[in-house]
């Protein structure tokens, strides 16, 4: 596609000289909107930073920036369509467009320091052996929790390590594009230095303003109380001593918990949950482990409690283990502590906060 000269409608993008090439030489057509849109509602996250391999005639740009970006990124190989790309993006300030082969344009992207929330590729012509190569590629440029979906993912993958949604089409007898029936988007997560069919967590970003961290903070910073707790869990004795508070009543951190937390309930009061703010020393590190429903009975109150936490400051790393037991702990992902952003996980796992650089108050919701 590098240096095939194309013709470009609204309805489609071919290729000149396409003699013997399969579909004519087709290379996207409006056929394609729909499913397009399906894999950028899979590849996308609230407050997203994406990078889509392929611009074609703008179908997962245009939805993307409809669905909500921090920033979005295209790669583009075909100067034609590259131009069409720029063309597009020219009252877009958040839109950054790349003209060259994702091959050797990911590990600049790489270098720079680039990383990504959700990774969408679609390309024409790549051969077979490349074409594996994308997955790890993006090994670097992408984000703990990234989503990466690829049009042809099962060429290379096998269909137990991925997610999968089958989605049918609608064809006309008179499209000259020759179409299977349907087509099944696969996608994976990226989570402990691979991408794997499943996350174990989920990071939120900038669920809390700075502003608001510091007001949480200064609320509360007078009413802290020492703690000290101890558990043994498979013949390991887990300890830890801190500070902490129950959270006094913050309207705009009422109706945040109630837009992310709760958004697919009813709203819910602060006084009815349990919130507290846990505050640790300069150098300490500590194992917080929520017990599964491996070893909990039936009945226990907190056998189905997910686990809500958000840094009040930047103060460190934490590891998430994608497994409870303390001795199989060789899986894990390692997220930054940063002000603002929420970390979500489930009963059974294990996290571990890294020694903290200075004063960690991260503030924790169960429900």
């Amino acid at each position: 596609m590098h240096n095939k000269e194309v013709v470009i409608s609204e309805d489609r993008i071919q290729l000149v000289d396409n003699d013997g090439m399969l579909n004519n030489g087709i290379v996207m057509d409006r056929v394609a909107k729909d499913i397009t849109e399906v894999f950028c509602k899979i590849v996308h996250t609230p407050k997203a930073r994406i990078l889509d391999v392929g611009f074609g005639l703008g179908f997962s740009a245009n939805k993307f920036l409809e669905l909500g970006v921090e920033s979005y990124t295209v790669i583009e190989i075909n100067k034609q369509i590259y131009d069409k790309a720029i063309e597009w993006a020219k009252d877009k300030p958040n839109v950054t467009v790349l003209m060259g082969d994702w091959y050797d344009v990911i590990p600049e992207l790489k270098l720079a320091g680039k990383k990504f929330d959700g990774i969408f590729m679609d390309t024409y012509g790549d051969l077979s052996d490349k074409y594996a190569l994308f997955e790890s590629h993006c090994v670097g440029i992408a984000e703990e929790g990234c989503v990466l979906s690829i049009y042809e993912y099962p060429s290379f993958k096998k269909w137990g390590e991925l997610n999968g949604r089958l989605i049918k089409f609608d064809n006309t007898d008179d499209y000259p594009l020759k179409l299977k029936d349907g087509h099944t988007v696969c996608w994976t997560y990226f989570a402990a230095g691979e991408f794997r069919k499943e996350k174990f967590f989920e990071n939120h970003r900038n669920v809390l303003s700075p502003e608001l961290c510091a007001k949480l903070i200064e609320e509360n910073q007078d009413t802290y109380e020492y703690q000290e707790a101890s558990a043994t869990i498979d013949n390991i004795v887990h300890s830890r001593s801190y500070y902490s508070t129950k959270v006094k009543y913050n309207k705009e951190l009422e109706s945040i918990i109630n837009k992310t937390i709760f958004k697919r309930f009813k709203p819910r009061k602060m006084e009815d949950l349990y919130i507290r703010i846990y505050k640790y020393d300069v150098g300490d590190k500590y194992d917080r482990h929520v017990e599964s429903r491996k070893g909990m009975p039936i009945d226990d109150p907190e056998q189905f409690v997910d686990t809500y936490e958000i840094a009040l400051n930047d103060i460190g790393t934490t590891r998430i283990f994608d497994d409870w037991r303390r001795n199989n702990r060789e899986t894990f992902s390692t997220i930054p502590s940063t002000s603002g952003n929420m970390l979500e996980y489930k009963t059974y796992q294990h996290v571990t906060y890294m020694p903290v650089r200075r004063n960690k108050i991260p503030v924790t919701y169960l429900s």
